[in-house]
Parts: structure tokens; C-alpha cells; sequence
């Protein structure tokens, strides 16, 4: 009976789901130009768009574009030549459907049902019910490859994956359920709420962040552009706790209201057939709810007219001086194909005499302009801000810059949309369409499934939006413009000083304080802006720099035959030549770059504070001369190192060696104006104290890191106190100098012919006009070589407002030159990734910056990273980085062999992935030219390495280097950056007492438990280590602040899961009781070299450049092959 009713109802909903999808198919005008269709195997019905997408010649990916029955838009595309999948689905609904009362909530519900990290690309997944276990899908991604995220903007929110190609079917299986049957786990509610406060916590130090939360404060409040859209515990658990609401039911009711295939869109590519994307697409998808067009209308403009015609002074953290006017447009969607904020952007943008910048810099009044409009597909409004990077004397005159825009602006109106600057927009867009370079594939699903929200996109420009050509359109110019008047903007003004400045209030999420005032008549009303100064601005002239020929030299072999290294046309004592011509793209592209070794004596740190200065005053000078380059699609870099010179030009190839000579002519009649000198320095000083505010896991990283390991790096502030000896004659000397004696290495690449190669090297040497420069008397940059032995580096952040600080363990591995050493790394960082990540970020919640990785320098040796930023102090995340690395060996050791080989081969896919331009194969060939080793089949060394690996040969590489308790000569440097809300420990306590008790001793201050000392925490964990027993230890910890009269409130702290506390006294016991203060492996004596040790046995670090000069240099890479040029006169 029970099987009669079940087959019963199963018929009455297969009727009523055939009677919609009958109607859905039927209605031609929601349905125009789609036919129906049915899956090849399983005969699932959907529509197929019957219409021709716009594609570019040059795209030879095969697409299709679908609707599945429940309304459901997928774009699939076929590419024989991925190596992995990919697969995007966005929502159209984001920030802007917040609740009033719960700002975060749609942020709050991507984490719950997707959490992720946009810093590196790791996440914790919620579970579904046919997939409940929440590690299940980290598990099946990293063992194929794959990589994953998720994120919101104000109008929509994003997941997507990357998969290996045999893996796509499970994956969207696995994927297509958190849309389908979400668990949303209770468990899961404290621990994402902690995340997404973290992830606010890392931005409270991002100027940027903090002024786009400014503006939208200072919005019209009744508009939802006013909320704050990343949330916080304040505003998602304590202000659902005020309303007596339950998060996880508001968050599941937003979940339930807007989550709607109607708005979603999902783009989907692998190397399947198209037939079978389509199937999974249909079949995996499809029961997704269609609960109609969700999406909440957006009602008026956040830019009224009361919160316009203000100047808002704000104090910002970094030393910068931005400039922002601010102004209320409509709605752009319509103008998706005209684009008239592009226009706008180009004038606004140029540096060419008579542009708006030429006059500010003429000035010395800025060093950068640029625009921004909001997404083009924002529903009810947008806006458009031009923005000035002004400098201190900029600042000064703000109003008399406001003046400038507003003139070029008058210049602009009176000309009138003119199309030569369209066509020049358009040539470009149109030579990238027709030699479209095809993009990554996580990159085009992420592309498609956003940019196609947008309904005033024709479906036939699904494929191609964002991406065709443009339609000039005077009336979408003029329009625009329009807009563009004094009455209908408004100004923000930002400094870390202002002058007769007081500020009034400050923004409740950032705490930025600020002021806003009425803007002065003068700056309002276009007849009172009395425009008196003697310059005229005027439209830029046509652009050299348009390519007029676009033929292609070379031929499109088989993969078999193409060519996997240059070929070395000279080599003497003068330069070296390399050529590549294009064999695999067909485009008329090119590479070229020059890299001039110059005579230097070991360098100094004034050596490269010089060198850094005169690279920044080349840069002022070649960013208004080499406009017409910029705007023409081509792309320069022009770098003075301490003992090179270093130019890299790519674009279209028929201008490149003309923009490869115009630099050197520049390079080579440098003459020092004081002007430009007196802007130089400024922007250099600014540059470095700029460093000092970046956030701590970025400075560990990027700039300690590198400190320690290269020869010739200095710190920030040892490189700005050498600017202080820089004169204008000796940088003038330095131009000069540079080009007396040189040795160029000099490789073109791509749509060349071997004679133009030819010319461009000859062009080189003629401009250079300069003596060779002998092998011996060639510097190189150095790597060094750190001794054995585990070393502890401690510092503060010199901003004192920041809550976070982080810790960075690097552990030194085998050495780069050597192909099996490098796999072995590059998989180790690889098995790491994930767990670290859940161990600390997912689990603990230490942070939201939390990741595992691998680096290397030249000729070192390469390096496994732990990095991890938080608001815990850095000695305890040390302590649990520590724990993970004894802990991981075991989960090496538990791979099977299935799991091991599918590693593997998921690394070998990545070596022998298609390269998708010109550029990206020429810069793998000129790192093997660059490093001297000439190795340019290191790939084929490589995969021949990974093909011979076993877990064995892993398990092996980490005894010998990371496990503390087995390597031999364990090199091993923990970096900390220590927030000055944490108790900074004394160098006398890291003496006396282990890491682990400082580390308990700061998670006990951080939770208000300040009544006992170190040296009294000391005491009671070596006799609580006796019995080794935490419970016992916290009970008796409890005690112990007891009785100096800690409050209940915190001693309630002592037992609670997040305090942290708990960890801390068992690594604390366990530290004891190894007496891990005189573990074997800390190799090395250094008190005879003035070093001390921490009772751990770790050796103090107190100057890096002392440290450094103690070391040794890794010798200079030897040449695997031997130099044999093509010709030799």
C-alpha cells in the first residue's frame, strides 16, 4: 500500500513538473530564440539557445548556452587543451538585500553554506545531506588540484572550484548540493561568525577599505547602500541577539527567500564534449528551486541631494593624500555595449600635455589620477569618482585642483564626444577580440557567471560581453557627462594630518575619524569658479602607438613540434641574443626584454636606496612620455636594480622596438632636474613608510622574508635613512655611469622574424653605445646561506592602532637547482595547504590569514612557509604551528597509494598545462636565462622526477628538513610581528622562560587575566607538568587568580573553548615535559658570534643585516648546457 501511494504521488509530481516545463517551453516571449532539447544519455530535457553566440575567431573553445527547466542559465564551454576544469555559479543578489538590522547577512551566508578565503584560496565547507560530512569536499578538491572560493560584492555572491578534468563530474555533483540541501550546521554558527569578524579585523588597517566604508556611511541612510556590508559580531550575533532574532534562521530565511535559479547564472568548462557538460549540467543542477525573479528592487539614489555638495576630511593610516570626487549617475546597464564611462576614463587618465595631470604634476600637485564606476550591472543607480593622489602640496590646494577638473571638464563638454577616441578604444578592444587570448578557466566561469546578470544583455552577446567591440554612441557620452557638474558631487579628502582640521566624529566600523562641512560656494557654482590660470587644456592627438599591421609571421605546429627553448643567435662579449618566434598562438603579439648588467663594486645599501630613487624618477618621466603606449595596449616595465637594468615590453609586436628604443634614448640622456629629483624623493619616503603599515602576514612575507634571504636587501628604514645621502649629482652620476661599460641579455619572443630580433639587438647596442663589461666584473644578485640552526626574529608594528600581528615559520628544504628537491617541496606545500588552514583557521579560528606554501630564491635552497595573522599573540600561533608540524607527518603517512598517484598526476597536468600567451612562455624562458643556469627543460626534469616519487621519498625529505625531532641540519627562522596590543615579551624573559609559557602567559592578558606574572606562571606550570594533567592544570590556574582576587568574569575565561587558554597550558605541559630547552637539533653555537639563545634554544635574531653578514653566499649557478650561439660575427 505504501508503494501504491509512493508511486502514485511520484506520478502526480512528474505530471505537475511536465505541465510547467510544457508551459516554460511554450512561452515564447520569456523563452525567445530557445529550443527544446534533451541530454544525449539520460534524456532530461532543457533549452538550448537557438540563436548565434558572438565569438572571437581566435576563442576555439566550443560553447553552449542553456536553460535547465527550473530557469537556470549555463554557459558551458569545451577546451581540448585545459588540463583542469572549472565551474562558477553566481547569484545576483549581494550586500544591497541586507537587512537593515542584520548588516553581513548575505556575507555571513556565502561563509555558512561556502566559507571562504580571498587571501589564498582555502575554505571550510558546510555539509549537505547527501554529502554531510564538512571536510568531504576540502578532502576530494586538494586530492585532485583543485582550488576553491567563494565571495560577495553589494550585488551578487560568487562560489566557484577548479578541478582536475577527470574529477568534474563528482565535483559538480558535490557542488550542486550546497545549492540544493544545505545543512547549515548549528555547530557551525559561532565558528563563521568568528571568521567573518576576523576577516573585517584584517581590513581595519586597509586605507582603501576604510574610505569605500566612509562614503557609504555618509549615503543616504535609508538606502542600502549605506550599510556595512562585510558584518561583524556587533552587527550580525549582538544585533540579532538585541532584535531576538536567531541568526541561523535569518540567515537560513535569506538563504530560502533569495536563492533562486531565476537569478543565478553558472558557467561551466572542461575537456569534455560539450554534450557531456551539458548532461551534468542538466542532470546535477536542475533540482535547484526556482522560486521566481528574487531580486529586491533597489528604490532611488544613495546620493541625495542633502549628502552632496560636502567636503569630508578624513584621517587616514598610511601616508597618503587622496582626492576624490564623487558623483551620482543612473543606472548604466543599458550602455553595456557603449561604454561611456570608458570614454571618461581615458581623458581623465592621459598624461600628455594638455591632460588634467599634466597641469597637476606641472604643479607638483599630484603623482597619480584615475576613475571608477561601480559594477556596470548595479540595479537603480551608479557613480563615478575621479580620484587624485595628491601630494603634500596638492593637499594645500585641493580647491584649485577641484577647479582643474572642473575646466577639463568644461574642455570636454565643449569639444564633444569625439569618436577618434572611440575608434582608438575600440581598435585596441577589437585586435584583443579578434586574437582573443584565451583566459584560464577558473577565470573565464568566473568571468561568465557574473558578468551575465546584466538583462540588458542581448543573449547573443552572452559569450562575448565585456569583451567585443565597442558601439560609439554620442548621445551615451553627452549623457554621461550631463552629470558631470558642480551641483551633483561631493569631496573626500584624506591625510593622516590636516591642517586646521578638527575632526567631528568617527565612522563606527573602521574608526576613522572625520569631518564633514559644506562645500564653498566657489566649488559649487560653475560661473564662481573663477578658472585664472595660464593653461589650456585641450584633447590629446592621434596615437602613434595604434598598431596599423597586424600580420602574423610565424605557423601554428602540433604540440609535438613545438619548441621548448630560444635559440641563442649571439653571444658575445658585449650582450647576449635569444629568439623564439611564435609557433603555437597565431596573434600578432610580442615579448622583448633587456636586462644591461652595469659595473658596480659589491653593493651598498646607498647603492640601492640610488638605485630605487632613480627608478622612481624614470618612472615619473616615462609615465607621461609612453601614454600612447600604455593607451595602446602595449605594457612596459623599467626597473634600475642595484646592479642592473632591467627593461620588459609586451604588446602588439609591430611597435614594440620602437618601445624598446625610445626607453633606451630616455635611459641614455637622463639629465636630473631638481624638480623631478624633489618629487622622486618624496614618493620614495612616502613608498617606505608606506611599507611600515602593511598588513603584518604581508610584511613576514614580502618584505622580511626576502630581507633575510638575498644579499642585497635592506630594510625600509635602513633604505630611508640612505636617501638622506642621495644627491642630484650623484644620481646624476649613477644615470650616467650606468651605460659606460654593460653586458645586455636580450631575448625577443613571439611574431617576429629571426631579422628583427636581429635589428632590435643592433638598436641596443648602437643606443648603449658602451663598453663591454667583462664576466668578472659582473655583480649578481646572491642568495644566502643561512647556517643550520633554529633562529627567532621579533618586532613590532610600528602602527600602534592595529589589533592583529602574525607569525611566520620558515623551514629550509633542498636546494633549487635540484629537480627532485623541487617537487618534493612544491607537493609537501601542497599536502600542508589544506590541513594547516583547517587546523588553525577553521577549527581555532586564529585568523582569517592563515596558509601553507612553498618559496625559493634563485640558487638557495627552497622553503616551506607557515604563515598565520591574528589577534593572538604571535609566540602562541608559533606553539601551533609547531603542533601541526609534528602532527602532519602522520597524515603524509597515511595517503594511499591511489591517493599519492592522483597527486602526483594532478602536478604533472599543471607542468604540461597549455600555455595561453606569448608573454607567459617567454617569461618561463627568461627566469632560465635570468638565473644563468640555462635550464629550459626543467618542466621535462621535473615531471621525469615526479614520475619516479614515492610517498616514501616525502616522507624521507620531511625527516631530513622540517620534522624538529629527525633532520639533520634543521635550518629553521620564526618570524613574529607582534601587534602593540600584545604583552611584548622582554629579550630577558625569552632567557628565562620557554615560548610556551610566554604564549600562555598572552592568551591569559589578552582575556583581562592580568593579576599573575610570568615568572609565577612559570612556576606553576613546571609543577602542574609533574602530573601532566590540563584539566587539573586549568582548575588549579583558576585557583591560582583567584586568590589574586581575579573577577568571576574572567576567571570564567580560563575553561572557555575560544580563550585559547586550554591549548596554551597543554603545549605549555608538553613543552615542559620534552625539555624542549635542549632538544638535540638546534644545531650550531653562535654565542661566539655575539648571538643569544632563547631558553627554547632558539638563537636571537636582534638585526638582520648583522645576522646576514655572518652568513655565507651560495655560489653563482653554473650553465647546464653549453652556449653555442647561432652565428658568430
Amino acid at each position: 500500500m505504501q508503494n501504491q501511494l509512493w508511486f502514485h504521488a511520484t506520478l502526480v509530481a512528474i505530471f505537475i513538473g511536465l505541465y510547467g516545463w510544457y508551459h516554460s517551453i511554450t512561452d515564447h516571449a520569456l523563452q525567445p530564440d530557445f529550443v527544446a532539447r534533451t541530454t544525449a544519455n539520460l534524456k532530461l530535457p532543457y533549452m538550448e539557445f537557438g540563436g548565434k553566440l558572438e565569438q572571437s575567431p581566435g576563442d576555439l573553445r566550443e560553447h553552449k548556452l542553456i536553460k535547465l527547466p527550473n530557469n537556470l542559465v549555463v554557459l558551458c564551454a569545451k577546451d581540448v587543451d585545459a588540463t583542469q576544469a572549472a565551474a562558477s555559479l553566481s547569484i545576483d543578489i549581494g550586500g544591497l538585500a541586507d537587512p537593515p538590522k542584520l548588516n553581513g547577512l548575505a556575507h555571513f551566508l556565502e561563509h555558512m553554506l561556502f566559507m571562504a578565503s580571498t587571501t589564498r584560496g582555502y575554505c571550510c565547507i558546510v555539509g549537505t545531506e547527501k554529502y554531510p560530512d564538512e571536510s568531504e569536499y576540502i578532502a576530494f578538491i586538494k586530492k585532485n588540484a583543485g582550488q576553491y572560493n567563494a565571495f560577495t560584492t553589494l550585488h551578487s555572491t560568487t562560489y566557484f572550484f577548479g578541478i582536475a578534468n577527470q574529477a568534474l563530474e563528482e565535483t559538480l555533483d558535490r557542488f550542486s548540493r550546497f545549492f540544493i540541501d544545505p545543512l547549515f550546521a548549528p555547530s557551525s554558527v559561532t565558528r563563521e561568525l568568528h571568521a567573518v569578524d576576523s576577516e573585517h579585523k584584517g581590513n581595519l588597517q586597509n586605507d582603501l577599505r576604510r574610505y569605500f566604508q566612509l562614503q557609504r556611511a555618509l549615503s543616504n541612510t535609508s538606502h542600502p547602500y549605506s550599510y556595512f556590508n562585510t558584518g561583524n559580531m556587533e552587527t550580525l550575533r549582538d544585533s540579532s541577539q538585541q532584535w531576538g532574532l536567531d541568526i541561523r534562521n535569518e540567515m537560513i530565511r535569506f538563504y530560502e527567500t533569495y536563492y533562486s535559479t531565476d537569478i543565478m547564472k553558472l558557467a561551466v568548462v572542461g575537456n569534455h564534449s560539450i554534450e557531456q557538460l551539458v548532461e551534468w549540467s542538466v542532470a546535477k543542477f536542475s533540482d535547484i528551486k526556482s522560486k521566481g525573479n528574487t531580486k529586491p528592487q533597489v528604490i532611488g539614489q544613495p546620493l541625495t541631494s542633502d549628502v552632496m555638495g560636502k567636503v569630508v576630511h578624513y584621517q587616514t593610516l598610511g601616508n597618503i593624500y587622496p582626492l576624490i570626487l564623487q558623483f551620482g549617475l543612473p543606472e548604466l546597464k543599458a550602455q553595456y555595449k557603449t561604454r561611456p564611462d570608458l570614454y571618461l576614463e581615458l581623458l581623465f587618465e592621459r598624461r600628455t600635455p594638455g591632460s588634467l595631470f599634466h597641469y597637476l604634476k606641472q604643479n607638483g600637485w599630484a603623482t597619480d589620477i584615475y576613475t571608477y564606476t561601480l559594477y556596470q550591472d548595479m540595479d537603480g543607480f551608479n557613480m563615478f569618482e575621479i580620484g587624485v593622489d595628491m601630494t603634500p602640496g596638492g593637499l594645500k590646494h585641493y580647491n584649485n585642483i577641484i577647479r582643474a577638473v572642473f575646466e577639463y571638464l568644461r574642455v570636454l563638454v565643449a569639444y564633444g564626444p569625439q569618436q577618434l577616441f572611440y575608434d582608438e578604444i575600440s581598435a585596441v578592444k577589437e585586435l584583443n577580440f579578434r586574437f582573443y587570448k584565451t583566459p584560464g578557466v577558473v577565470n573565464w566561469v568566473l568571468d561568465r557567471s557574473q558578468r551575465c546578470h546584466n538583462p540588458q544583455i542581448a543573449t547573443e552577446h552572452y559569450l562575448s560581453a565585456g569583451n567585443g567591440v565597442l558601439d560609439f554612441s554620442y548621445e551615451d557620452v553627452a549623457d554621461f557627462m550631463a552629470h558631470l557638474h558642480p551641483q551633483n558631487y561631493r569631496v573626500f579628502l584624506g591625510a593622516q594630518n590636516h591642517s586646521d582640521v578638527e575632526f567631528t566624529t568617527t565612522e563606527k566600523y573602521f574608526g576613522t575619524p572625520y569631518r564633514v562641512d559644506s562645500l564653498p560656494l566657489n566649488l559649487t557654482d560653475e560661473t564662481m569658479m573663477n578658472w585664472t590660470e595660464q593653461y589650456r587644456f585641450h584633447l590629446p592627438t592621434p596615437n602613434p602607438f595604434i598598431p596599423k599591421s597586424t600580420k602574423v609571421v610565424g605557423k601554428v605546429v602540433p604540440p609535438a613540434e613545438v619548441a621548448l627553448s630560444p635559440s641563442l643567435l649571439y653571444h658575445t662579449d658585449a650582450y647576449e641574443l635569444w629568439f623564439k618566434q611564435d609557433d603555437q598562438f597565431a596573434r600578432p603579439y610580442g615579448y622583448i626584454r633587456v636586462q644591461i648588467a652595469y659595473a658596480q663594486t659589491a653593493p651598498s645599501s646607498f647603492d640601492r636606496a640610488a638605485a630605487q630613487l632613480l627608478d622612481k624618477y624614470v618612472a615619473i618621466i616615462l609615465d607621461e612620455e609612453l601614454d600612447n603606449a600604455k593607451v595602446a595596449g602595449m605594457e612596459y616595465s623599467v626597473s634600475f636594480l642595484v646592479t642592473k637594468v632591467d627593461i620588459e615590453v609586451t604588446g602588439f609586436s609591430a611597435k614594440l622596438p620602437s618601445l624598446v628604443d625610445a626607453i633606451l634614448h630616455r635611459l641614455k640622456t637622463l639629465n636630473i632636474e631638481d624638480h623631478i629629483f624633489q618629487d622622486s624623493l618624496a614618493q620614495m619616503r612616502q613608498k617606505y613608510q608606506n611599507k611600515r603599515n602593511e598588513q603584518p602576514f604581508k610584511q613576514l612575507q614580502l618584505i622580511e622574508l626576502p630581507h633575510f634571504n638575498l644579499a642585497y636587501v635592506w630594510s625600509f628604514e635602513t633604505l630611508e635613512q640612505q636617501l638622506a645621502n642621495v644627491t642630484i649629482d650623484s644620481l646624476q652620476n649613477l644615470a650616467t655611469s650606468a651605460f659606460e661599460r654593460t653586458y645586455a641579455k636580450i631575448i625577443v619572443s613571439g611574431n617576429f622574424y629571426e631579422s628583427d630580433t636581429v635589428d632590435t639587438a643592433r638598436n641596443v647596442q648602437r643606443i648603449l653605445d658602451s663598453q663591454p663589461l667583462s664576466v668578472a666584473k659582473q655583480v649578481h644578485g646572491r642568495v644566502v646561506a643561512i647556517e643550520s640552526g633554529h633562529y627567532i626574529h621579533r618586532t613590532q608594528m610600528s602602527d600602534a592602532s592595529s589589533p592583529n600581528g602574525a607569525s611566520l615559520v620558515t623551514i629550509y628544504c633542498g636546494s633549487k637547482l635540484s629537480a627532485k628537491d623541487r617537487v618534493i617541496t612544491e607537493l609537501l606545500a601542497h599536502i600542508n595547504g589544506s590541513p594547516f588552514f583547517n587546523m588553525l583557521r577553521t577549527k581555532e579560528q586564529l585568523g582569517y590569514v592563515v596558509y601553507a606554501s612553498k618559496t625559493s630564491y634563485e640558487t638557495g635552497r627552497m622553503m616551506l612557509v607557515f604563515n598565520a595573522q591574528s589577534e593572538v599573540n604571535p609566540a602562541y600561533l608559533t606553539q601551533r604551528t609547531d603542533k601541526f608540524i609534528r602532527d602532519i607527518r602522520q597524515h603524509i603517512h597515511d595517503y594511499s597509494i591511489e591517493e599519492f598517484d592522483a597527486l602526483v598526476q594532478s602536478q604533472i597536468a599543471l607542468k604540461t598545462a597549455k600555455l595561453k600567451s606569448i608573454k607567459e612562455e617567454a617569461t618561463r624562458f627568461w627566469e632560465r636565462i635570468s638565473s644563468g643556469v640555462y635550464d629550459f627543460d626543467y618542466l621535462v626534469q621535473e615531471i621525469a622526477q615526479l614520475k619516479l616519487l614515492t610517498k616514501g621519498d616525502l616522507i624521507e625529505a620531511w625527516d631530513m628538513y622540517v620534522n624538529p625531532d629527525t633532520a639533520v641540519d634543521y635550518t629553521r627562522i620564526d618570524s613574529q610581528l607582534w601587534s602593540v596590543k600584545s604583552v611584548y615579551p622582554q629579550d630577558s624573559e625569552l632567557f628565562t622562560y620557554p615560548n610556551s609559557v610566554i604564549s600562555l602567559f598572552g592568551c591569559l592578558h589578552s582575556n583581562g587575566l592580568v593579576e599573575v606574572g610570568i615568572a609565577e606562571l612559570y612556576e606553576f606550570v613546571q609543577h602542574a607538568a609533574l602530573s601532566n594533567n590540563v584539566n587539573a592544570s586549568l582548575s588549579g590556574l583558576a585557583e591560582l587568580y583567584s586568590s589574586k582576587h581575579a573577577t568571576e568574569q574572567t576567571l570564567e575565561r580560563i575553561t572557555t573553548d575560544d580563550s585559547r587558554i586550554s591549548a596554551a597550558v597543554e603545549m605549555a605541559l608538553q613543552d615542559i615535559a620534552r625539555s624542549t630547552h635542549t632538544s638535540r637539533n638546534l644545531a650550531g653555537d653562535f654565542s661566539t658570534k655575539n648571538m643569544r639563545q632563547t631558553l627554547d634554544g632558539k638563537w636571537i635574531i636582534d638585526n638582520i643585516d648583522s645576522f646576514k653578514a655572518m652568513q655565507k653566499l651560495y655560489d653563482l649557478a653554473e650553465p647546464e648546457t653549453s652556449l653555442t650561439p647561432k652565428y658568430t660575427n
